[in-house]
């Protein structure tokens, strides 16, 4: 054995202890530590990544997990999304997208079910809806102003009725 080369242990004991680094299939795909890649990644088997990714990142029917020493710099698309390390980009999980207390996002999540672990960092926007993932859809449709009122017409949650029109009073 090469006292250079990592050995089984090592590579085993850089992976997170979650649910999601032991698939049903048994397939694992993992960039180490020292591997950068720049461009696009698709696959059918669950990623791991401790290395460092620029790109995008399509594993739709399975999971992603970015290590604690990860740092991907990427729009994310799995099954299940775990984030222990630092990512810059949108999160779209069709199950559930989590962020470990030494996780660091900068971007947008959209997934059913969303975990913050105490002690993580995240900025960016959370949609939680119960849908299927639509990419062409658009994330944030826009309500159109009707003529002569400052605001547009939104209802009230629950009701369906129109929201209460803000007026100014003269003092």
């Amino acid at each position: 054995m090469n006292p250079n080369e990592p050995s089984q242990t090592n590579i085993s004991s850089s992976m997170p202890k979650t649910p999601e680094a032991s698939p049903e299939n048994g397939k694992v795909a993992m960039i180490g530590e020292t591997v950068k890649i720049h461009g696009d990644l698709n696959g059918k088997e669950d990623l791991v990544i401790n290395g460092t990714v620029e790109g995008t990142v399509d594993f739709r029917e399975n999971d992603v997990i970015v290590g604690d020493k990860g740092k991907v710099n990427a729009n994310i698309t799995a099954r299940n999304i775990t984030i222990a390390g630092e990512l810059k980009g949108e999160l779209r999980g069709s199950e559930q997208v989590t962020i470990k207390p030494s996780g660091r996002v900068t971007g947008d999540i959209r997934a059913p079910r969303v975990v913050l672990n105490d002690g993580c960092q995240f900025k960016g926007l959370v949609d939680m809806e119960d849908k299927p993932m639509n990419p062409a859809e658009p994330r944030n449709p826009v309500a159109k102003p009707t003529p002569g009122k400052p605001f547009p017409e939104r209802p009230l949650p629950n009701t369906g009725g129109p929201a209460p029109t803000l007026a100014r009073r003269k003092v």
